[in-house]
């Protein structure tokens, strides 16, 4: 009795004694939160990484002195000492960067914040240096920042309208997911306008996972995954303007800030640009349609406690674009010159998203997500106008045990088509409902090696259901080499929307039959990667990747209907990246090949517009906070084309300069600098003026375009 009345005595006691050590971790500089740094307590063998918000918790603490460790790849390490109890927490945790240290990036898109070292998914990360540069040279949109990867083609799909496809591994656009944050973006009928939409001043970096990758997001990834990844608030403020003139009448004017305060934060940004029509090559039409876009889109931050964190934001986007012949353009039409091509379109979305950390590895995400979008197409002969409402609501657990982390969940997205059939006289709506049960499971069997497994089942109101595997296994064989190797599954649902639906005319298209299947694809990737640090400030990265996606069912254009195939398409091929940095100097090399191929065409087999070689290089010198010069490079390898002649290989550069001044950047840039335009090869529009045809496009038509942008930091 002696002894349970102590035991009950002292625990009380005993509790108290077990504390629980809070800590924001941040950049010393930038003041930035920072994503899975290590602390661990040696004497008490205990440890935690920091969220997605910068926080990190260590439980069942002691009361006592302890020497606590934080460490992160790219920062110096920091040992501190702390008594417990603590009486104020969290404790603000800030760590330096080291000098010459190969960065640390932090992937978001495989569902649980890793770093890309610690990875077995194949993901390439343009990061914010390159965002930032190519923010500057073309602010509009985000087609050139894509280019900065070596295995993506932006294709301009139409002379007249200037709407720009991105082909992934050699693939049509439509096989690629675009998101933002998590969050998809621009799919079916809002497809063909996506990226010449976004601007990219509000962006941290943007991840690129390259494969087939449906299991984790389910439709519309056969081809691979680009997430676009916003600046979270930071507690300094930050406050940009961006304005930009080209030498082919194009004026921009941005503005984004952003600001953290104890309990709310706060972003906003607003895009605008207008462009007056041209005729580069003075053949009577444009090669640059006149265009207005504008974009707002603010995001509410509010931080319930160190560990909840709630988000809401909104986009709207209006665009106007109008191309053709520019007696139209110039409001001078005739009996001969009237043909023209008119787009109009509004887009509206909202997000939200609720993160709640239960304990250092327990925590839940819920998303949800709404958009509206309308499209009007005007010509001299026909209207066509559409209506896509789409929604998207996820809820998902994330678990760490051991050298396991999990997660499992379930997503609900819907996309409806309605078309204004007085206009086309065709009835091509749909209403698609997908619900999907996902698990991931990555496990870090021991140092060297990594194996992350994912199952998807998706059942669909149309089709029926879908079962998704995927695999990704990692060794690493030093410090410095590791290698990667893959597979996994995908579909697409069908519709009407696609690159050559936009080439031939939607209101050209008849509506699906009854029979029409979705594409299914497999697919696998292997690829080596090494890394050196070759002296305090000099680094050398190079990878090597291969890669193969086959698709079964393609749906394929016949004339104006569209057709599943019995034959596949299969793509495959390589790319090789090479990094190398020293002091002020920065050096990349990137080759791609793509071998795609339609093995259903027995007389034409090579995928349209697909390139085998692409070669990327870019020349950077800087000295940090004063200037930097960079030269740019791409050269783009022969391909084919539908019903007509191999085109010709063709090499693009470009020259910026930026020079840094305490409050603002003054950035001078020439794109194309050897003029370099299709139409100096051949003639693309096809008499008769009045109702012309057009070659399909594979090489630039704006030709040499200088830009001079004032950048304003606050």
């Amino acid at each position: 009795m002696k002894k349970l009345i102590t035991i009950i005595f002292i625990l009380p006691f005993f509790a108290k004694a077990q504390n629980t050590f809070r800590a924001n971790i941040k950049d010393k500089d930038s003041k930035e939160n920072l994503v899975s740094v290590s602390a661990y307590i040696k004497k008490l063998k205990l440890g935690a990484a920091s969220d997605s918000n910068g926080i990190l918790k260590i439980s069942n603490v002691p009361n006592g002195e302890y020497e606590i460790v934080f460490s992160s790849i790219g920062y110096q390490k920091k040992e501190m000492e702390f008594t417990f109890p603590m009486i104020q927490q969290p404790a603000e945790i800030l760590l330096e960067k080291e000098s010459g240290e190969l960065s640390n990036i932090v992937v978001t898109t495989t569902r649980n914040n890793s770093r890309i070292e610690d990875i077995p998914l194949r993901v390439e990360v343009i990061g914010k240096d390159e965002v930032s540069e190519e923010t500057n040279i073309k602010p509009v949109n985000i087609s050139k920042l894509l280019l900065e990867s070596s295995s993506i083609q932006a294709q301009q799909t139409s002379a007249i309208n200037g709407n720009v496809s991105i082909r992934l591994l050699g693939l049509d656009g439509k096989y690629t997911q675009l998101l933002k944050d998590g969050f998809p973006l621009y799919g079916g009928f809002a497809q063909g306008l996506s990226i010449m939409q976004i601007p990219p001043l509000d962006l941290k970096q943007v991840e690129i996972i390259k494969g087939s990758s449906s299991s984790l997001y389910g439709s519309d990834a056969i081809a691979g995954i680009i997430n676009l990844i916003s600046k979270q608030p930071q507690e300094k403020h930050e406050l940009t303007f961006l304005a930009n003139q080209t030498s082919l009448g194009g004026t921009n004017g941005d503005v984004y800030f952003s600001k953290r305060w104890k309990k709310f934060g706060f972003s906003f940004l607003s895009a605008n640009n207008f462009q007056n029509a041209k005729d580069v090559n003075k053949d009577g039409f444009s090669d640059v349609p006149a265009t207005k876009t504008f974009n707002i889109a603010p995001v509410f931050y509010y931080y319930i406690n160190p560990s909840t964190t709630f988000r809401f934001g909104v986009n709207g986007t209006y665009d106007y674009r109008k191309g053709g012949d520019m007696f139209v353009l110039n409001r001078h039409p005739d009996s001969l010159h009237q043909y023209f091509e008119e787009n109009n379109s509004n887009r509206f979305s909202s997000q939200l998203q609720f993160d709640k950390g239960f304990s250092e590895n327990k925590s839940l995400t819920i998303k949800n997500s709404v958009s509206y979008f309308n499209r009007r197409i005007n010509e001299t002969s026909y209207t066509f106008e559409g209506t896509q409402k789409s929604s998207y609501t996820e809820a998902a657990m994330n678990f760490k045990f051991g050298r396991q982390k999990m997660v499992a969940g379930i997503n609900v997205s819907g996309e409806k088509f309605t078309e204004d059939s007085s206009k086309s006289h065709l009835k091509r709506d749909y209403d698609y409902v997908t619900t999907g049960f996902f698990l991931q499971d990555d496990w870090k069997a021991t140092e060297k090696f990594l194996l992350e497994g994912g199952l998807r089942t998706d059942y669909q109101n149309e089709f029926g259901f879908f079962i998704l595997p995927r695999l990704a296994v990692m060794y690493k064989f030093s410090k410095e080499f590791y290698t990667r190797v893959g597979s996994g599954s995908g579909y697409k649902l069908p519709t009407i929307f696609s690159t050559e639906a936009e080439e031939a005319g939607i209101n050209n298209i008849r509506p699906l039959s009854k029979n029409i299947k979705p594409e299914k694809s497999t697919g696998g990737n292997l690829d080596f990667n090494y890394k050196k640090r070759l002296g305090e400030e000099s680094s050398l990265t190079f990878n090597q990747s291969f890669f193969i996606t086959q698709i079964n069912n393609p749906l394929v254009l016949d004339s104006f209907s569209f057709v599943n195939k019995s034959l596949p398409i299969l793509t495959k091929g390589f790319e090789s990246n090479l990094t190398f940095a020293s002091d002020d100097w920065q050096f990349y090399f990137a080759y791609s090949f793509v071998d795609a191929r339609r093995k259903y065409n027995l007389t034409q087999s090579f995928v349209p517009l697909t390139p085998k070689s692409k070669i990327n290089i870019d020349i950077i010198y800087e000295k940090e906070d004063d200037f930097s010069v960079a030269y740019e490079g791409y050269y783009v390898s022969s391909m084919y084309r539908d019903l007509d002649s191999k085109t010709k290989s063709y090499f693009t550069s470009g020259l910026i300069f930026q020079k840094h001044f305490p409050h603002f950047d003054l950035i001078a840039n020439c794109e194309n600098l050897f003029d370099v335009r299709q139409t100096k090869f051949e003639k693309i529009v096809i008499p008769p003026v009045n109702h012309p045809r057009f070659r399909q496009i594979y090489a630039p038509l704006d030709g040499r375009v200088f830009n001079v942008a004032l950048r304003i930091k606050l």
